[in-house]
């Protein structure tokens, strides 16, 4: 089947026609291409209509895209793609700015709860403590207040904490005897019993137990909710965080037809045994699901501060916490790497990227034979001595920009300290290799709220000219960031990321041209369609 994609400005960002992500287009002073035809899920040319729909065989289809903006299809480099889709319809408290006001969002959830016996749990939240204006903490006893009857795990925005009520502990057999973990923290009471509040290397591995579980709901018929929302925003590709069974109801998709983007698959700690058993390396699979890197934790979250620091918070003698020792960093990070598989280790404070680089580096050698590619998840505090060093181990960096905009507030602590903060710009100019996602359900997975987040370091304006300005980087640059870098984290930059002759054809067509408007239009931007393996997946009705 051939398609003809006509009526539209066609961003290609194709390497061979002179376009680098540092700005030098060279297609900028020449007319741009207005459309793109196609053969079954590929790109056969990209160029004038007149010339193409000469060229078109006899019965291929015409789709006019109403004079519109083309570029390739958006990709999410970090998304917890389960999550995102049970959290549409979770309680959400994001947006709560005190204790009260998170238990009124909860309530609805509760009472409808208690009138459906099929629901057994009450999952949510995405509460951010440090956007509360009150001095209140969370705990189970709040919680039995409005929740007295049926277990409730609330984990916060950063999702490194959980907030469990009376009765999720007792369904878990948790109580005052459990010891912390190595790295995580189970919260008491002055006399010793459990608060209810849960944290690192005690919350994730219950969490994603639960997520996994069947008290957590059909997740087969959740995930297509999450990915409708991503093709809305133009999103055709992801890096996908969430559990194994995840990545099986993705397949069930793509065994019903129905799986509309693409998903490169991140694997968890607890199954890596049995992937290596199996002989999976990283990079296995298809142009619909791939295999990616194994995910380890170095460290926390910045909001609770538990991510690790080499200096301590401000007034305290507080690093932070190393949810894995860096022995315990290498022994993952060798025994993946001799298998085939790569790492991508979440490290958010600088000692924690100094430890993941440093286990990184010990593998250089079988890393080169395999040629893998690790990564760093969010790297948003680097030792500026550190940064040169993505560039020699290639170390991808994958950040998220509208973290940096969430967390402006909470950066005060950085004054005196030698490190790159969000350093987009600095770790571009070091020559490391950067990709760009959403941290969803932590931030909304719009990429063109991130593209803006990336060029502005501004939220709602604010501060004025950016937080650190000198780490913004230029609009094709984030644009890139968000397209070809994301397919170039998943090996598959001979497949998609640029609009070229052999390539996949999965592009987007918006209402404008993100690289003539101003910022705050950027963010803006509206998805008209959606189009992935030629094939439209979204359209939008006006």
């Amino acid at each position: 089947m051939h398609r003809l994609f006509h009526n539209a400005t066609v961003h290609a960002m194709n390497p061979a026609t002179g376009w680098t992500p540092q700005g030098q287009w060279q297609s900028h002073e020449m007319a741009h291409p207005d459309a793109v035809l196609t053969s079954g899920d590929r790109i056969l040319a990209v160029g004038d209509y007149r010339e193409l729909k000469d060229q078109a065989p006899l019965g291929t289809e015409r789709t006019d895209l109403g004079g519109g903006f083309v570029m390739p299809g958006m990709g999410d480099g970090h998304i917890h793609s389960a999550m995102y889709s049970r959290s549409l319809i979770e309680p959400d408290m994001r947006h709560c700015t005190d204790l009260d006001s998170a238990l009124a969002v909860l309530r609805p959830f509760v009472e409808r709860a208690m009138a459906d016996e099929s629901i057994t749990w009450i999952f949510g939240g995405q509460w951010n403590i440090n956007a509360w204006t009150t001095s209140e903490l969370p705990d189970r006893r709040v919680l039995d207040t409005v929740a007295p009857d049926i277990p409730v795990a609330l984990s916060s925005l950063d999702l490194h904490t959980l907030w469990l009520n009376s009765k999720a502990l007792q369904e878990l057999g948790l109580d005052r005897t459990v010891k912390d973990p190595d790295g995580g923290e189970f919260e008491r009471y002055e006399d010793g019993e459990l608060t209810g509040v849960l944290r690192e290397a005690a919350a994730i591995p219950i969490r994603d137990g639960l997520m996994q579980s069947d008290v957590s709901g059909d997740i087969d018929s959740y995930l297509p909710l999450g990915q409708r929302e991503l093709l809305e925003r133009g999103i055709t590709s992801i890096h996908d965080i969430d559990g194994v069974d995840c990545l099986h109801a993705y397949r069930k998709l793509r065994e019903r037809g129905e799986l509309d983007i693409r998903v490169h698959k991140i694997l968890r700690q607890e199954q890596i045994h049995e992937f290596i058993r199996r002989g999976i390396r990283t990079g296995a699979g298809d142009e619909w699901i791939s295999m990616g890197p194994l995910k380890l934790f170095a460290d926390g979250a910045l909001g609770s501060h538990t991510c690790h620091m080499s200096e301590p918070w401000p007034g305290t003698q507080d690093h932070g916490m190393s949810v894995m020792e860096p022995e315990e960093l290498d022994h993952w990070i060798h025994l993946a790497a001799a298998a085939g598989i790569a790492s991508a280790v979440h490290a958010i404070g600088d000692q924690a990227a100094t430890e993941a680089l440093d286990a990184i580096a010990t593998t250089r050698s079988i890393s080169r034979a395999f040629g893998l590619r690790h990564r760093i998840e969010h790297a948003q505090y680097i030792k500026r001595r550190d940064v040169p060093r993505l560039r020699e181990l290639g170390v991808t960096a994958s950040m998220q920009p509208m973290h940096c905009t969430s967390d402006m507030p909470m950066n005060d602590f950085l004054e005196g300290r030698d490190l790159v903060a969000y350093g987009w710009n600095s770790l571009r100019e070091a020559g490391a290799e950067l990709v760009f996602g959403s941290d969803a359900p932590v931030e909304d997975p719009n990429p063109f709220h991130g593209i803006h987040a990336a060029i502005t370091r501004t939220r709602d304006g604010l501060p004025e000219g950016g937080w650190q300005p000198h780490e913004t980087i230029t609009r094709p640059e984030a644009v890139d960031y968000y397209t070809h870098a994301v397919a170039h984290a998943s090996y598959e930059e001979n497949l998609k990321g640029c609009l070229a002759p052999g390539m996949l054809a999965d592009f987007i067509c918006v209402d404008r041209d993100v690289f003539a408007e101003d910022a705050q239009a950027v963010r803006d931007t509206v998805v008209r369609t959606t189009v992935v393996g030629a094939q439209i997946r979204y359209q939008r009705e006006d």
